[in-house]
């Protein structure tokens, strides 16, 4: 705590509001790009000539890299220094959005859109690392984590309206390169951010191999799980899996036995990062997934524009922004678990309302469905943010972040392969009629495990009392 005051006292408030300001446009530039392809896939694919797997591939492609790189980059930006791996980051991004509006194949694509979610790892990874090494435990860092919140929702809210609005009018390139400019941008305001953390991490080598099956690993399954969604008895699906579970295994026991880890495992002892480890990767496998889905269903199935397409989103990510600027004000007043439990019960709820559809549904049968999930989803965020920190010490901030952000991608990727597997697009009759089923189980998976969190909070209170932990920077 001492750190934390001298910290507190030696930092400018400009320089503080200078890096939330910047580490909130990063994470919103970072959604921009995972969200670009969504609302222009259809177009999107048929210039280039994309199978079906192919399409499936570029949709899902930005997941694989985030999955990849979000925890290897929190702990790397650990023990190198925020900004540093930050800087990488948002010059990764930029190249790879670059090389992608340059390449008109959807293998080339893809690899790119791989590339570009290794970037935006990297920026999503240091974000909250460096809000948490500038403010200190408290109002300030409420406030700050709930424009860091809010900032999600705004980048889910941009992505898909500025491909579907630029594409007709400039092109597919167009959004790719806008958002390329404004990352290589973000390269350049980074000298505002701190140098160096107040409370740097314990001195020893880097874990490069833990480093490298971190990636490895991560990377193979959901290698697998997009591959799945075409069969799930395919050679190769199943090679991919066991491959990433064997890496990821192999990992968690090298890790245990190295004398400089990469990631602490002990913090899977702290129930409270459990709780927020599992909500995180709860919104992923429900409203995530099943947004990312929503806009092909609108144009295959209600025969509506890209424009169109993109409307559910806007609705939810524009409702989760405006409620997670409000429900910051929640911390205080509520357990952070009790605000991460009523955000999955709200986005079940909402989730479950988006089912049956029938011939004739339009987008207006859709907007309280996608309503109510971005309710749930702003109260959440709000809370999402705040404990990845707080329960972390402080030199191991970027990590709590990059295990938060990457049990959301992890979730995201199983989603979207249960999505995928479960809907029949063959007809957009086939599709509308079989879309109760994923709605169902995400719905169903978002309200358990919502009401299993403050069930498991009370159970490990009164079993071994958590010592809150918070984070000087």
């Amino acid at each position: 705590m001492n750190v934390e005051r001298h910290a507190a006292a030696g930092a400018r408030p400009a320089a503080e509001g200078a890096t939330v300001a910047l580490a909130c446009v990063a994470t919103a530039l970072a959604m921009v790009m995972f969200t670009l392809p969504m609302s222009t896939l259809v177009t999107l694919a048929n210039t280039m000539g994309a199978s079906v797997m192919g399409r499936t591939w570029m949709l899902s492609a930005a997941s694989v890299g985030l999955g990849a790189g979000l925890l290897v980059s929190g702990a790397l930006a650990d023990k190198l220094g925020r900004r540093t791996v930050f800087v990488i980051g948002a010059a990764v991004q930029a190249v790879f959005l670059f090389a992608g509006a340059g390449l008109p194949n959807p293998t080339l694509f893809t690899i790119a859109r791989i590339g570009q979610g290794l970037g935006a790892a990297a920026m999503l990874a240091t974000s909250l690392g460096l809000i948490a090494q500038v403010t200190t435990p408290g109002h300030q860092r409420t406030r700050a984590t709930g424009l860091w919140g809010a900032s999600l929702g705004v980048g889910i809210l941009i992505g898909p309206l500025l491909a579907a609005l630029l594409e007709p009018a400039a092109g597919w390139r167009s959004p790719y390169l806008l958002v390329g400019l404004l990352s290589a941008g973000l390269t350049v305001f980074s000298r505002v951010l701190p140098a160096n953390p107040a409370s740097p991490a314990p001195a020893g080598r880097i874990d490069y191999l833990g480093a490298a099956a971190l990636i490895a690993g991560p990377s193979a399954l959901l290698a697998g799980l997009v591959l799945g969604r075409t069969g799930w008895g395919q050679p190769a699906v199943l090679v991919f899996l066991a491959a990433g579970i064997l890496i990821i295994a192999a990992f968690v026991v090298h890790e245990r036995r190295t004398e400089h880890p990469l990631v602490d495992l002990r913090l899977f002892t702290n129930w409270q990062f459990v709780t927020v480890t599992a909500a995180a990767f709860t919104a992923g496998f429900g409203v995530i997934s099943l947004t990312s889905y929503t806009p092909t269903l609108v144009e295959q199935a209600l025969h509506g524009s890209p424009l169109a397409g993109s409307v559910p989103l806007v609705i939810w990510s524009g409702l989760s922004v405006l409620v997670s600027l409000v429900a910051r004000h929640l911390r205080g007043r509520v357990t952070p678990e009790t605000q991460l439990a009523l955000g999955l019960v709200v986005i079940g709820a909402g989730l479950a309302t988006l089912a049956p559809l029938h011939d004739g549904a339009t987008l207006l049968r859709l907007a309280p469905g996608f309503a109510i999930a971005g309710i749930g989803t702003g109260l959440l965020n709000a809370s999402l943010g705040a404990q990845a920190v707080a329960t972390v010490p402080a030199h191991h901030a970027s990590m709590g972040s990059g295990v938060n952000n990457t049990a959301r991608y992890l979730g995201s990727g199983l989603g979207v392969a249960v999505v995928t597997s479960t809907v029949n697009p063959a007809s957009p009759q086939a599709l509308l009629q079989s879309w109760a089923v994923p709605v169902t189980i995400c719905a169903a998976i978002s309200v358990v495990i919502g009401v299993a969190i403050p069930l498991y909070a009370k159970v490990s209170r009164k079993g071994a009392p958590a010592r809150e932990t918070t984070v000087a920077g």
